[in-house]
């Protein structure tokens, strides 16, 4: 993990408060990103997060615990869980999360393939940071190929290999992934 101020043990055991009493939080990422939204889900690698933008759900982003410098949940967080909460907004799909597993990276693409869902891969290689979207077409012990697809949604001739080791996020189920991949094409 990065540097974060507590230990794994107590980290994990504030992910479990948050993910119990649903707030809404800000997970803060090593690069100096962040991602808000409510934690849904964690295993012993990875965070579940169903990330909020502008009072709506936004998609599901799988985070390995690496990445992670530290969670808020300070008080503009707590009047942005009161604001979804008045609003009827939270409206977690519990199907997908308990049909997406996150013992390892296999099993996490296991689970968004067998689901139907195409997904967005960050990746950094060699300090070049990587954008893949598309369907996941192989999955093996270290890593992942996507028939990634461009901006104007023509499929790449050639499908992208990921490292496992070179994954930073993992975003499905998201409008974007999903209303995108209507409009593809060879």
């Amino acid at each position: 993990m990065a540097d974060k101020t507590y230990s794994d043990e107590v980290f994990k055991k504030i992910i479990k408060k948050h993910i119990d009493k649903c707030d809404f939080v800000k997970v803060n990422l090593e690069n100096d990103s962040s991602v808000l939204g409510f934690i849904v889900k964690a295993s012993d690698d990875f965070l579940m997060i169903e990330e909020a933008n502008d009072f709506s759900l936004a998609g599901i982003k799988i985070i390995p615990y690496e990445r992670i410098s530290g969670i808020r949940h300070g008080l503009s967080d707590k009047v942005s869980k009161r604001i979804y909460l008045e609003e009827g907004l939270i409206k977690l799909n519990h199907k997908v999360i308990n049909n997406t597993s996150l013992k390892n990276f296999g099993a996490i693409f296991k689970s968004i393939k067998t689901q139907g869902f195409h997904c967005i891969i960050e990746s950094k290689k060699k300090d070049q940071e990587l954008f893949s979207i598309g369907e996941i077409a192989e999955i093996n012990d270290k890593s992942v190929v996507i028939k990634n697809y461009s901006s104007i949604g023509k499929i790449d001739k050639k499908s992208r290999k990921i490292n496992f080791k070179h994954i930073e996020l993992i975003n499905f189920n998201d409008n974007y992934s999903v209303i995108f991949r209507k409009y593809i094409f060879e």
